[in-house]
């Protein structure tokens, strides 16, 4: 018996070319589909491959029956893996219908080269307008985190690895806190809290610690101020001096030598004025005794806290202090401002209440604010 391979456009015209070729009474062995031509692999042309059988003595020239037999009985074994290339493309195919159909397709292309896990993951840092840089950081961490994982990771086992990484970068910064200073200032703009906060620090000072504790303020440009802060130092049972000078304020610091700390408000209003940050750091000059908070609130814009960040950096600023957590549902601002200026938040107001909404920062919270369990 002869073997002869032909092929063809389509399965009828294969069946014609062996009737012609082989003879009426061939026998076909085997049939598949081949794709053959094309240009870097597109534009390829579909063919129909069919092997027959034909007695020996209408054997065609030039064809080698050895060489045929075993094309024929390789053949089940490439019908089996192409059968299986088919089904896992078929499958990706599936999975990527998916995905856009349950909304996984990410709106930024920079997110497309990652697994979908890790488009969720990264979504979310972006929905909380952590800063891109860092996200793009993060995700070189997730993606080799990924190749090495013995099994495809979960959403969850992503958001975990992800705090991990967010905490080891915000542990960089100086979190410890040693034995508080004397002095405790608060500067930064208008409108953040500075004075319900300053009351909240003197408060748990005062009724938890059990420490001497006083207030001096700064702020004369607002009558309100100095009478809000004199409505908390009346409920807490301690005093409270207005400094319109220099002079008056290191009277008052005089006044209150044998105190345990005293706590100084400023005013907010000229924050811009380099020549009133300038006075104001001067005048807060106490050597070691002092400790200054920069206030800002969670809902500031990274553009407005950059000019004032600049405004401030000639004074020595220890730490910041967000309030109004409780305003917004995003937080990856405090993220971006402890990494680009290298300060650790120490407190989180969550709000109004004298002394209750405050709380201590730390890196794990920042993490648990980002994937929504952080405290409110």
């Amino acid at each position: 018996m002869g073997i002869k391979k032909i092929t063809a456009p389509s399965m009828p015209e294969a069946f014609q070319k062996v009737k012609q070729e082989v003879g009426e009474e061939a026998v076909i062995l085997s049939s598949r589909v081949v794709w053959t031509g094309g240009i870097l692999g597109f534009f390829k042309k579909k063919q129909f491959e069919v092997i027959a059988a034909m007695d020996d003595d209408k054997q065609m020239p030039g064809t080698d029956p050895a060489l045929l037999l075993r094309e024929v009985s390789e053949n089940n074994e490439l019908k089996q893996n192409e059968h299986d290339y088919e089904k896992s493309l078929l499958s990706e195919l599936a999975e990527l219908k998916k995905m856009v159909a349950s909304g996984q397709k990410s709106a930024n292309p920079d997110l497309a080269v990652y697994p979908a896990p890790i488009q969720t993951v990264l979504g979310k840092l972006l929905d909380h307008e952590v800063d891109e840089g860092h996200v793009k950081k993060i995700g070189e961490g997730l993606l080799e985190i990924w190749r090495q994982a013995k099994k495809e990771p979960e959403v969850k086992e992503v958001i975990q690895e992800t705090k991990k990484i967010l905490i080891e970068k915000i542990e960089q910064l100086n979190f410890s806190r040693g034995k508080n200073k004397k002095f405790i200032a608060l500067v930064g703009p208008t409108g953040v809290g500075k004075t319900t906060t300053l009351a909240k620090l003197a408060a748990h000072a005062a009724l938890e610690e059990k420490k001497k504790v006083a207030f001096i303020t700064l702020d004369t440009y607002r009558i309100a101020a100095i009478e809000q802060l004199k409505t908390y130092a009346g409920l807490l049972n301690i005093p409270v001096e207005v400094a319109y000078e220099p002079d008056d304020f290191m009277k008052a610091i005089e006044s209150f030598s044998d105190y345990d700390q005293v706590f100084i408000d400023t005013a907010g209003r000229n924050y811009r004025d380099a020549e009133y940050v300038h006075a104001l750091n001067n005048m807060l000059s106490l050597e070691n005794d002092l400790e200054t908070f920069l206030v800002l609130s969670v809902t500031m814009k990274e553009k407005d806290i950059d000019p004032i960040m600049d405004n401030f950096k000639h004074m020595s600023i220890d730490r910041l202090i967000f309030t109004k957590s409780d305003e917004t549902k995003h937080f990856g601002s405090m993220l971006n401002i402890m990494l680009k200026y290298n300060l650790a938040v120490s407190y989180i107001t969550t709000g109004q209440d004298v002394p209750d909404d405050i709380i201590l920062a730390a890196p794990e919270l920042f993490a648990d604010y980002i994937f929504g369990d952080g405290s409110k």
